[in-house]
């Protein structure tokens, strides 16, 4: 994005920092450039990749951002809607008030540019849908207020701009009862447009724009002034009116931009101006893209500005370090065709995951313990926000001689509320709801949607409500936190009667997050009820008679460190099943989550071990000890422990010895690849089988 994509979207590339930076203006390609779409999970960083890309180049180019999931676009200083304007007959809509900011933003340059971007068509559009109708009380002070932002460049801020645009409105209406907008538009809207828009930028842009005006045709055949009226009464008619309206303003805002860069200065290479545009995805922010979509497809074509958009969007299960993505976008990135539909013009680049020698970098001078870099990497799967708030926590926490064992790492105190852990700070930004956090955490040890309806049935303990677990996964959706297909890819070829459906929550990281939360909050209640009655609900869905346990029963088995009925059932299994299928449930058997410190003991039980019967213990004690050190080796805060990995290997060459040649060759190999992946800080339930 910051070498290859964005410098071919304006023309200018900028290396290094300070006083040491360097930039090369690029020739202009041919062509028409896409509008480029970064999309990443939750904190992934795509509002942290814009910041970087306007701290990169605010000194070099013309550049504007805007969130537009937020009806401010992130701005405190915009003029907003009237708490009484009605929204389908208001003075401004989202698109209009982006307008107004990226004029201004735009109206700008650095230090080391020369001219100025005028924007009188767009102006002109701006003051004809902004000015001439109040219905609610509110309205007029609201228009006034978008007014003023025309003067932001020009005029002080407080009285001086409030009594020039009363001004304004007394000479374009000197009739009207009182100084502000509701006069009649084919009355109103000439007499704004001729009086402010010379002043604001000269009578020969006025004239320029005004000429553009009488071609749009928005009216059909007829002068500027007509059409600039017809605009305003599209803008405030029926919802598909205000739409077309909204893509004439966008249209003059690129014709705007495309007559700033005259043959010289594209001989000269100017670089073009950059538009970082926040939360696409959201109800506010995708009308705006549809129609920018919609207009850069229509329009002819010009000089357009560099354009990057970031949505929310799921994180690859198997992320591809060949395919395309922020970190890696192979071009070219223009058009010289046109394509079939206005979507087309959009190319669509995941956020790449931050790798373990960046987030090595972010500790600086700090030096964690052995491991914990990698923790983090594996835990947080790069998203960069994420592993911010862990690395700072370890940080603050290595600065202050305090332990910052990897294994404690999520109840560190956050850098930036240390009244809190830093994993209560990261689910109160993922989760911002109470009851939202609470229902998922309950629901977080479910392995698929029927588990999760089931414990629905007693969680949360107040307030309950038959709707929680709809509710629950209405949000999971929203945020990208599920998908219609995903198995651990060691389970897929697991045997039909064990097939399992995707977890309820299936981002692991947050599944994570709210499993450690889970654990801390039962973990002073006696012999953990809480704990023990969520998996002991849930395993007895899988196997309501006590027989036949299902690995998503012995899951939950494992969970409450019911060791004991674990390894009985793969013994008896070892006989029954392939050698890949067994392993395949060990792999989910042991990615069960684990209780709270201390670990509560299971309760006595005199059943023997069927499969024992035949004299094979050395198999049982293996088959135990796998469990075990596989299960203690894949908590989410492990770093690869020689003993348990030696374990593994062990008893995976005792079980190759006791079984029959196909299977043999099976187990052989897991002894020799699993220790290996294990050791690269790999666990189950991904391990290959």
């Amino acid at each position: 994005m910051f070498e290859t994509v964005v410098p071919s979207l304006v023309g200018l590339e900028v290396n290094g920092e300070g006083p040491g930076v360097r930039t090369r203006r690029l020739p202009v390609p041919n062509g028409t450039p896409p509008v480029v779409e970064c999309a990443g999970g939750r904190l992934s960083g795509r509002t942290a990749l814009l910041a970087g890309l306007d701290a990169r180049y605010a000194a070099h180019l013309r550049r504007a951002s805007a969130d537009l999931g937020r009806p401010d676009l992130g701005r405190a200083d915009l003029a907003l809607a009237a708490d009484d304007e009605d929204p389908t007959r208001r003075n401004a809509s989202h698109l209009s008030d982006l307008l107004f900011h990226l004029r201004h933003e735009l109206s700008r340059r650095p230090g080391d540019f020369g001219g100025t971007i005028a924007f009188p068509r767009l102006t002109q559009g701006l003051l004809a849908v902004t000015s001439w109708q109040a219905v609610g009380a509110g309205e007029p002070e609201a228009a006034v207020g978008r007014l003023e932002s025309l003067l932001r460049e020009t005029v002080p801020p407080g009285p001086a701009r409030r009594a020039r645009v009363a001004q304004w409105m007394r000479q374009a209406a000197p009739g009207a009862a009182a100084a502000g907008p509701g006069t009649a538009p084919n009355t109103l809207v000439p007499r704004l447009v001729d009086l402010v828009t010379p002043e604001l930028l000269g009578p020969s842009a006025h004239r320029h724009g005004l000429r553009w005006w009488a071609g749009r045709q928005v009216a059909g055949p007829g002068p500027d002034h007509v059409q600039l009226s017809e605009l305003a009464r599209r803008f405030r008619g029926d919802p598909d009116d205000r739409d077309a309206a909204e893509r004439h303003l966008l249209a003059a805002f690129l014709a705007d931009i495309d007559s700033h860069y005259t043959w010289s200065r594209r001989m000269n290479r100017l670089p073009r101006p950059l538009l970082l545009l926040d939360n696409a995805h959201t109800p506010l922010g995708r009308p705006v893209v549809r129609a920018l979509l919609r207009v850069w497809h229509e329009e002819a074509a010009g000089t357009r500005p560099g354009v990057v958009t970031t949505v929310l969007a799921g994180e690859p299960s198997d992320p591809d370090d060949t395919a395309a993505s922020t970190r890696r976008a192979p071009g070219p990135f223009w058009r010289q065709d046109r394509p079939g539909t206005a979507a087309d013009w959009t190319v669509r680049l995941p956020l790449a995951p931050l790798g373990l020698e960046e987030i090595t970098l972010m500790f600086g001078a700090e030096h964690p313990p052995s491991g914990t870099a990698r923790v983090i990497h594996r835990l947080s799967a790069g998203r960069a926000g994420i592993a911010h708030a862990l690395v700072e926590a370890a940080r603050r926490a290595v600065r202050q001689r305090d332990s910052a064992e990897p294994r404690w790492l999520l109840d560190l105190p956050a850098h930036d509320a240390p009244a809190r852990t830093v994993h209560e700070q990261l689910l109160r930004v993922l989760v911002p709801g109470e009851r939202d956090l609470e229902r998922l955490m309950f629901y977080s040890p479910a392995l698929d949607d029927g588990a999760a309806d089931l414990l629905g049935a007693y969680y949360p303990r107040t307030d309950h409500s038959p709707l929680d677990v709809q509710e629950a996964r209405r949000l999971l959706e929203r945020n990208h936190w599920t998908a219609a297909a995903h198995r651990p890819a060691a389970h897929r070829a697991a045997a039909p009667q064990d097939a399992v459906d995707a977890p309820f929550v299936q981002d692991r990281t947050v599944r994570a997050l709210l499993g450690h939360r889970l654990a801390v909050q039962v973990a002073g209640e006696r012999d953990l009820q809480t704990w023990r009655h969520l998996h002991g609900t849930v395993r007895a869905r899988y196997a309501p008679n006590g027989a036949g346990l299902p690995d998503q029963a012995l899951h939950h088995a494992l969970a409450v460190h019911d060791t004991g009925v674990v390894v009985r059932t793969l013994h008896q299994r070892l006989t029954e099943r392939s050698a890949a299928d067994w392993l395949a449930s060990v792999n989910l058997i042991c990615s069960a989550p684990h209780p709270p410190e201390p670990v509560p003991t299971a309760a006595a039980t005199n059943e023997r071990c069927q499969a024992c019967r035949h004299g094979e213990i050395a198999v049982h004690q293996a088959i135990d000890r796998l469990v075990v050190s596989l299960w203690v080796q894949s908590h989410p805060l492990s770093v690869p422990t020689p003993a348990l990995i030696d374990s593994v290997r062990l008893q995976l060459l005792t079980l190759a010895q006791y079984t029959g040649a196909a299977d043999q060759a099976v187990f052989f190999q897991a002894h020799e690849t699993w220790p290996g992946r294990l050791r690269r800080w790999h666990q189950a339930p991904d391990l290959p089988t």
